[in-house]
């Protein structure tokens, strides 16, 4: 994976070399076009080469006359012809090369694009959830989608058009020079100031839009929030005000991007005025040539303004396409260094690299004397001074109000964080030194949030257990109560999964989720609350297939004694306290909160 973009920008070197090389050459060919429209002119009024004043017309008019004699009895046209086939080859010359150069810009630009892309949500995924939150959802999804394609789009213009600008203006002004030394002193005169006008701009623009990437990382933010939220919303009928704040957010998105933007318009109109300004300054400089010279002079200097306009003509082009071009290239390099920040960082999890694959018997999960904060250096511990020992095949039940500390313990199993203090051992190994994906294949996880992923529900099973037989996923679906509801579809299997499993009812996700976590065949099995949404007689029938399945290690997490009491060992949490260890019919004697939880839910109820 790489470290930093510019590392995708090493292995596309010779594509971000070649693709503007070639440019040059078009860029060639159409600083020699005008000079050969006055040498053709010039041809006309001379006759023969050697008598043309200009040098350049000079040797141009005698390549012309290389290609011998097309149309008798009239030179001027012969010339004429022989000249133009001559531009038109070097324009469909010059289209191929574009051409060419048009296929390798857009080529490397999805190939930088696409591996900047892939490489980011990977590291994304790398990231533990501490993680990510240092960044927040809004940022994540604006660099995989925006600032990708930014970067993709700063490549296409540096390949297409950041060597062809100012080739063009540089060899505008050499051959502008040459033909008519003070036209070429006025053009000279004018690109500096133009120049040093767009620069200043686009420094002002450059300082604004790390700004305006940030409002946007507010705009991702708040449209996740209020579309996986819309039924909330509905439900508290607060329409009218989650409109108004996005609006809001939208809003300071708008004022931002419409200041930038004012600054940049200021770029066109400069150009405009001073084309027009420096076109009156060539009429002026060659006034008196038009009004007294001879008429060889006179069709001479005709040719030069000929070539100086189309010379002009391309300056005024060049310099305009500048500025978007400087502009992408910016927010290119804005967009470059906010996915840096994301790629160079140090995940805070990293894996081991030691397994135990003698493990056969004995305490498969231990937590000593273990307490966590969710902030570092933060003495207000989630989970306090935690020991308990977990032995293969047996279950553990876990139990405790809102903000126990209950999901905190399956964190830590799962390694989506490491202690603050203490240790957390997986088959007797620290498990910050065990192998990350080994522990996460072996661990199958429940989450008390159903989340399917949209396909079908083959392919959400297919996800964890790529090699799963029809045969496996029909058993897994029946062990957690969904196969008579499944078994109804006409495509079984092969039935469509929406986005987040909305096609489901919350009950039918949750089994599901329990299905998928069977076709895993996890060693250890920790459901979080996975049965919340079922009602008592279904929460029954797992319970009931889940303590059949004697070679998986166990851990329940659940707000209900029932679901929990049958276990091997009880923790029972308060507070991020361990206020009660044992089994149920230790924890009715030694615990009240277990106690006063049993009588509430079952006794009297």
């Amino acid at each position: 994976m790489i470290r930093k973009v510019g590392d995708v920008y090493r292995k596309h070197f010779v594509a971000l070399t070649i693709g503007p090389l070639l440019k040059l050459i078009e860029v060639v060919f159409d600083l020699l076009i005008p000079l050969f429209m006055k040498a053709i002119i010039d041809l006309n009024q001379y006759g023969d080469p050697a008598l043309i004043p200009n040098q350049f017309s000079q040797k141009l008019g005698s390549f012309i006359r290389l290609f011998g004699t097309w149309i008798q009895d009239n030179q001027s046209l012969n010339d004429a012809i022989i000249g133009g086939v001559i531009i038109l080859v070097m324009g469909v010359i010059g289209f191929a090369f574009t051409m060419l150069t048009q296929y390798i810009a857009a080529r490397t630009a999805m190939h930088v694009g696409t591996e900047v892309r892939e490489c980011l949500y990977a590291k994304i995924l790398a990231l533990s959830k501490k993680d990510r939150e240092q960044f927040g959802s809004g940022r994540l999804m604006t660099s995989l989608n925006s600032e990708t394609y930014q970067i993709q789009q700063a490549i296409l213009f540096f390949i297409r058009l950041v060597i062809r600008c100012p080739a063009i203006i540089l060899g505008s002004l050499v051959f502008s020079f040459i033909l008519d030394w003070k036209i070429g002193l006025a053009f000279i005169a004018l690109v500096p100031v133009l120049l040093l006008v767009i620069f200043l701009v686009l420094g002002q623009s450059s300082k604004k839009y790390t700004s305006i990437q940030e409002a946007l990382d507010d705009i991702s933010t708040k449209s996740s929030d209020d579309i996986s939220g819309a039924r909330v919303i509905r439900a508290f009928n607060r329409q009218n005000e989650e409109s108004e704040s996005f609006g809001q957010t939208t809003e300071a998105y708008q004022k931002k991007s419409i200041n930038v933007h004012k600054i940049n318009s200021l770029i066109n109109p400069f150009v405009f005025a001073a084309t027009a300004l420096i076109t009156l300054l060539i009429v002026f400089l060659v006034r008196e040539t038009l009004l007294n010279g001879t008429d060889a002079e006179k069709v001479v200097i005709s040719s030069t303004i000929i070539a100086e306009m189309a010379y002009l003509a391309q300056i005024f082009f060049a310099v305009t396409q500048l500025p978007p071009v400087l502009l992408d290239i910016i927010k290119g390099g804005v967009s470059r260094r906010r996915i840096d920040q994301i790629l160079t960082l140090t995940p805070s999890i990293t894996s081991g690299n030691k397994v135990n694959d003698s493990f056969t018997d004995g305490e498969i999960i231990s937590f000593k004397d273990v307490s966590f904060s969710y902030k570092e250096n933060s003495k207000n511990y989630a989970l306090n001074n935690l020991t308990f020992s977990l032995k293969k095949n047996g279950t553990l039940g876990v139990i405790g109000g809102t903000g126990s500390g209950k999901s905190t313990i399956i964190n830590l199993i799962e390694r989506f964080y490491d202690a603050s203090k203490g240790e957390v051992l997986y088959k007797g190994i620290n498990i910050k030194d065990y192998d990350l994906s080994i522990l996460r294949t072996e661990v199958g996880l429940i989450n008390q949030k159903s989340r399917l992923f949209k396909g079908t529900i083959r392919s959400n099973f297919l996800m964890v257990n790529p090699n799963a037989t029809d045969e496996e996923m029909t058993k897994a679906l029946k062990q957690a109560e969904a196969y008579e509801f499944v078994n109804k579809y006409e495509d079984y299997l092969d039935h469509e999964v929406n986005e987040g499993g909305s096609n489901f009812s919350g009950g039918q996700r949750q089994r599901l989720c329990i299905a998928r976590a069977l076709v895993k065949k996890p060693e250890v099995l920790i459901l979080d609350d996975s049965t919340s949404a079922l009602d008592l007689l279904t929460d029954k029938n797992i319970r009931k297939h889940l303590k059949e399945m004697k070679d998986v290690t166990k851990i329940i997490v659940s707000q209900r004694v029932a679901t929990i009491q049958e276990a091997d060992e009880i923790i029972v949490l308060d507070k991020g306290f361990v206020v009660g260890q044992g089994t149920h019919n230790e924890l009715l004697k030694t615990c009240e909160i277990y106690k006063e939880i049993y009588e509430t839910q079952i006794k009297k109820g």
